[in-house]
């Protein structure tokens, strides 16, 4: 890293490891069409929230719908726990390459990919600081850029979703609930995007280099 904060680029290196460096497509397939399913479950769950909403309470309707609520609640946290699961494999080898693609490009040791999530409070930015030096060490040589509008935006996004309405079985106000599948959709959209554009990136700047899988 350089003082200016920029990051030294370097020809992709060979992991000191003897890690292959690759990106993964039928992996990246599977993290894309996971966070697609979060997306039209969040959907789906808005959808049943909305109608709830507008049910009179005490209704046969107001209770058949609570059912529905109930029931999307539940299949979203299975969905998020299955989406991280293949996420943070992803994202594993995402570092590995980015290792190799600028040694000293990372503020944080490799066991922080997966653990950062984890931590009570930090979750909310010790990722994205993660994800924030992938990025960087994945772009185009001459503009290493450690974050974008797409980047930044989708991280926003999540945190105010978790902020609003956490991913557990559990159940807030309904208002509450409806504003954070909101922000679950659409942030679940933007995520989308983020890992197409990190695997455009990576696989460019590896299959750059002769004789690089990509």
């Amino acid at each position: 890293m350089n003082d200016d904060g920029t990051i030294a680029m370097s020809p992709p290196a060979p992991s000191a490891k003897g890690e292959p460096l690759f990106v993964p497509k039928a992996m990246t397939t599977v993290v894309v069409a996971a966070l697609g399913a979060c997306v039209l479950v969040n959907a789906a769950l808005l959808v049943a929230q909305l109608r709830l909403h507008r049910a009179a309470d005490g209704s046969y309707a107001a209770f058949e719908r609570e059912i529905w609520v109930g029931t999307l609640t539940g299949l979203r946290l299975f969905a998020f726990l299955l989406t991280g699961i293949v996420f943070l494999r992803w994202l594993w080898q995402m570092r590995v390459n980015a290792e190799a693609l600028a040694p000293g490009g990372h503020r944080m040791k490799r066991g922080w990919t997966t653990g950062a999530w984890l931590v009570p409070v930090a979750c909310f930015f010790l990722p994205k600081r993660i994800i924030n030096d992938i990025w960087a060490a994945s772009s185009p040589p001459d503009r290493p850029r450690r974050t974008g509008v797409l980047l930044t935006s989708w991280w926003l996004l999540f945190v105010a979703a978790q902020l609003v309405a956490h991913p557990s079985a559990s159940r807030g106000p309904l208002s509450t609930e409806m504003a954070g599948a909101a922000l679950y959709v659409v942030a679940g959209v933007l995520s989308i995007g983020v890992v197409r554009r990190l695997a455009a990136m990576q696989r460019a700047r590896l299959q750059a280099e002769p004789g690089k899988p990509a």
